[in-house]
């Protein structure tokens, strides 16, 4: 007899169990329907898509990866302290420099399978901050060198601290 008992209580919390799940379903559904409803309501009344005719973002990213193209061009680095707000020279460097996990080829394992390279060919790091630069000493000589956050690469004179000899 108490066999019945546990087995009929175990029916009943079975059972509780369904109607809750039934339930959650039901006001997801009618969520993700008001949410449908609402995105079409705001796609009637201000449009399908943004007015885009100038496409002059695009242009900017082109004019970027143009510009990290050149294999002359030389620029000024700086490295910034977030706590003194000052800005330090590093020195002269040639291009804008490689982010530190840069890749000919996709990872193989990470995720990104069927991912495309960017237009130059590489696939940039996801998850790193520091950078590969060649540094111009005052004969000319390249080094290549690591650098970490924060750092600025331009072609302008910033104003700066130079680096303590």
């Amino acid at each position: 007899m108490q066999k019945t008992a546990t087995i009929k209580r175990w029916q009943i919390v079975l059972a509780l169990l369904a109607l809750l799940t039934l339930a959650l379903v039901a006001c997801e559904g009618d969520q993700t329907t008001a949410s449908s409803q609402n995105a079409a309501t705001a796609s009637d009344k201000w449009g399908k898509s943004p007015n885009i005719s100038n496409y002059y973002e695009y242009l900017q990213l082109k004019q970027v990866y143009e510009a990290r193209d050149n294999p002359k061009i030389v620029l000024n680095a700086y490295l910034y302290s977030p706590t003194t707000g000052q800005l330090t020279c590093l020195g002269k460097v040639a291009g804008y420099g490689v982010p530190y996990g840069t890749q000919w080829s996709q990872s193989v394992g990470s995720g990104n399978q069927g991912s495309i390279p960017e237009p130059n060919g590489l696939y940039p790091s996801q998850n790193t901050n520091a950078d590969w630069i060649r540094l111009i000493d005052a004969q000319g000589k390249q080094h290549l060198t690591f650098a970490e956050p924060d750092l600025l690469i331009t072609d302008e004179n910033l104003p700066c601290k130079p680096l303590a000899a």
